[in-house]
């Protein structure tokens, strides 16, 4: 069960230099096909903080025909996240779990303005009485690793304003937040699909983490999820999530799901915008925004999977070259 206290830096030993806590927003205009998102990685026994901001309008293959690109890696962080302003040019001021004001000022006449406030309880994946999955593995760990061990998801609505480059979007959406805590290397992240969606006509939020194996299978089984219908969460028990890449840009999917009331679902999504994003310099993750469709009602979310340049080049051309002497 995720408290008040979560908000904020978790205990951990001085010692693990590892040890990340993140904020993430994203947020999108349908409409416009433009997305994008804010987050900020926290090392807080280095005292250190990474943020990112990233806009993109349709669909790119490119790093640099993104919208908009801002990352800033190991600048001062403060002492707490219920409230920080950093040089990047973020603020975020937390009043509550469900409750955040999130702002930026850039370069080249951007600045963001966004209101996020949850439209359920975040869920805790490691709650066995709020997650079923984690009901079944009391004896052995969590599927996702010690990078993600404490973990909460939260559709939330996020209202606001993006002016890029001069010229302002409004948003309105309804998008997963999370907030992560837990020892996180880059080198071998575990691969992960994250993903979700909302349906306005029937008020109706999906939401589910996936191990990835792209390299070597387009079905993603689920690792842990929900489903929210008029604000009442529901924990997935199964889902299987089948997707058309290009390259390592999700691109299309299929999501049959059940939840622990025995209800199953389906939804059929295609990207209409999102691009690669360079987490890290060994992290590369595909982005993007799905139009999907469920019982005949539209609704849109952000999908994104995460793979590490270990893994990649592992199993990449170079590597197969080199080993046969190429």
């Amino acid at each position: 069960m995720i408290t008040d206290a979560d908000v904020d830096f978790h205990p951990t030993d001085p010692a693990a230099h590892d040890w990340a806590e993140t904020n993430y927003f994203a947020f999108f205009n349908a409409e416009e096909r433009v997305f994008g998102h804010i987050q900020a990685l926290f090392r807080p026994n280095l005292g250190v903080v990474m943020t990112e901001v990233r806009l993109w309008q349709g669909l790119v293959d490119r790093s640099h025909d993104a919208l908009y690109v801002a990352n800033h890696h190991h600048q001062p962080a403060g002492p707490s996240l219920r409230h920080y302003a950093l040089p990047s040019g973020l603020t975020v001021t937390a009043h509550s779990p469900r409750d955040y004001r999130v702002d930026y000022v850039g370069t080249d006449d951007t600045v963001i303005g966004l209101d996020v406030r949850g439209i359920m309880e975040p869920y805790d994946i490691s709650d066995p009485d709020m997650d079923p999955v984690t009901r079944r593995q009391m004896d052995g760990g969590f599927v996702l690793g010690e990078a993600y061990r404490g973990h909460w998801d939260m559709h939330a609505r996020v209202t606001g304003t993006i002016r890029c480059r001069g010229r302002e979007i409004p948003v309105d959406c309804v998008q997963v937040m999370d907030h992560s805590w837990g020892p996180r290397t880059e080198v071998e992240l575990p691969g992960m699909m994250w993903l979700g969606a909302y349906f306005p006509e029937t008020d109706t939020a999906v939401h589910g983490f996936f191990p990835a194996d792209p390299v070597h299978s387009d079905r993603l089984d689920l690792a842990h999820g929900y489903i929210c219908r008029q604000g009442k969460v529901t924990g997935l028990v199964s889902a299987t999530l089948v997707l058309d890449r290009l390259n390592f840009l999700p691109i299309a999917g299929e999501w049959h799901g059940e939840d622990a009331n025995g209800e199953k679902f389906t939804l059929y999504g295609a990207a209409t915008a999102g691009g690669p994003w360079p987490v890290y310099p060994s992290v590369d993750v595909g982005i993007t925004l799905m139009r999907w469709t469920m019982d005949g009602a539209v609704g849109h979310g952000m999908a994104m999977e995460n793979t590490a340049m270990a893994y990649r080049t592992r199993f990449g051309q170079g590597a197969a070259r080199f080993l046969k002497g190429a």
